[in-house]
């Protein structure tokens, strides 16, 4: 690496180079997919400025991008993950959840009530929250529809 004033190299070997594409593409977190990129784009000799502008972030962060690389590598370029909304729903109240959920059948909003009788708190989200949480322990939940059925309708009709 070299790093001066207004120009930085990285140089990247090519299994360094198809990790850094692979990480730009598919990693979960939209940041670790911009550094990916930013790195990529110095190892192709693009100044750190360019890299900057097109990709919305500071001079400073891509130059903190190569020392963390450099220092090291792909684990000093995926630490430090800070970005995204802070989660509203902490570890307990999903267990609260839970718990309820394997109990017995009951609907997100039987689910709500119980977190707050047990915690003592009105549920700090929404049901829509509660349920993407539950989904991903292996939940999941509908809400429910008004609808007729067909015999019932026929039935009906003059």
């Amino acid at each position: 690496m070299t790093c001066l004033p207004m120009k930085c190299a990285v140089e990247l070997t090519e299994p360094e180079k198809k990790t850094l594409q692979q990480l730009s593409l598919k990693h979960p977190h939209e940041d670790f997919r911009t550094r990916g990129l930013g790195l990529l784009e110095l190892g192709r000799g693009r100044r750190v400025h360019e890299i900057a502008v097109e990709l919305d972030v500071s001079d400073k962060s891509v130059y903190n991008w190569v020392h963390a690389w450099n220092d090291k590598g792909l684990c000093g370029l995926l630490s430090g993950h800070k970005g995204g909304r802070p989660r509203a729903l902490s570890d307990a109240l999903i267990a609260t959840a839970i718990e309820a959920a394997r109990a017995e059948s009951m609907t997100l909003r039987q689910i709500a009530l119980r977190i707050e009788q047990v915690h003592g708190q009105p549920l700090p989200c929404r049901l829509e929250t509660l349920s993407v949480a539950l989904r991903h322990e292996g939940f999941s939940y509908k809400r429910g529809r008004y609808s007729l059925k067909k015999s019932a309708m026929s039935r009906s009709s003059p």
